[in-house]
């Protein structure tokens, strides 16, 4: 297809009768609608990709690939749900639908922009020519030195982010336990201009002495009403991922999966009561 294109784009005053005999049997033009479709569902991809999402993918964060945990992250996502980084043959497979699969991917080591279903059977790198300015836009954002004013850029788009946090309904999703004190300071930063970043997250007041998860803690069992004498919060894994990675943990990180004992059976109905609590305001 691209090298019929290009034939036709050079040799366009040699290739009148071929293209009028293509025309005249339809599958020129199918192919060109093709395309054309194409170019349009991506710049609708580009198109969410505005301060928000932009602010909050700034500074990439390596680590080992979200999907398979084995190989090097190359590409992080830009979806402005998912916060995922993953390895090149992660994201080369093209038949798997989810969120860490989102078609439009920065690499990490070159700082652009590349599209997964864009291209032939590989990743394609977008470029201004071709997918329009809202690339160079992106790109001269994340880039660009610190400013002035990023502080408070990061703070409305966490406050954001936060907020889409409140608003989610997918309780399948796996969710994290977060330090009740270390949320309050994430919370003044976001309300309140002039707060200091949070340093990492500590959950050592989640933990017994030998590290592991302290069963006689407790957590919120609505997830719209405000908890104040708990000892921690409860997130999705989705707001998890980038709190990890914009902040960092110092010790060790506490999920769904640690309150499978016997011993957790109180812990576990209050995130079974936090989960099923989206059900009690229609």
């Amino acid at each position: 297809m691209a090298m019929i294109l290009k034939a036709i784009s050079l040799h366009l005053t040699t290739t009148t009768t071929i293209l009028m005999i293509a025309m005249q049997e339809g599958t020129l033009l199918q192919e060109l609608d093709q395309k054309n479709n194409k170019t349009q569902r991506k710049r609708k991809m580009l198109h969410p990709l505005r301060r928000m999402t932009k602010t909050l993918k700034r500074i990439p964060y390596r680590y080992s690939c979200d999907i398979c945990h084995k190989k090097s992250v190359e590409f992080l996502n830009m979806s402005v749900i998912t916060h995922s980084e993953a390895c090149t043959d992660c994201l080369s497979q093209t038949d798997v639908e989810d969120d860490n699969h989102y078609p439009i991917q920065l690499h990490l080591e070159s700082c652009e922009l590349y599209c997964f279903k864009c291209g032939e059977g590989k990743p394609r790198k977008l470029t201004v020519e071709k997918d329009g300015n809202d690339v160079r836009a992106i790109l001269d954002y994340i880039k660009a030195p610190e400013s002035a004013d990023d502080l408070d850029k990061r703070r409305k788009a966490e406050q954001q982010l936060y907020i889409q946090e409140l608003r989610r309904e997918d309780m399948t999703l796996m969710h994290y336990l977060v330090e009740k004190q270390w949320g309050r300071t994430w919370m003044l930063f976001r309300n309140r201009e002039g707060s200091p970043l949070p340093t990492k997250i500590t959950n050592n007041k989640l933990a017994r002495m030998n590290g592991t998860l302290d069963p006689n803690i407790r957590l919120p069992m609505d997830k719209y009403r405000p908890s104040p004498e708990t000892h921690g919060d409860i997130i999705s894994e989705k707001l998890w991922g980038y709190l990890s990675k914009a902040y960092g943990v110092l010790g060790r990180a506490y999920n769904e999966d640690d309150i499978i004992a016997p011993e957790y059976a109180r812990l576990r109905v209050y995130v079974d009561d936090f989960k099923k609590s989206i059900d009690l305001y229609p």
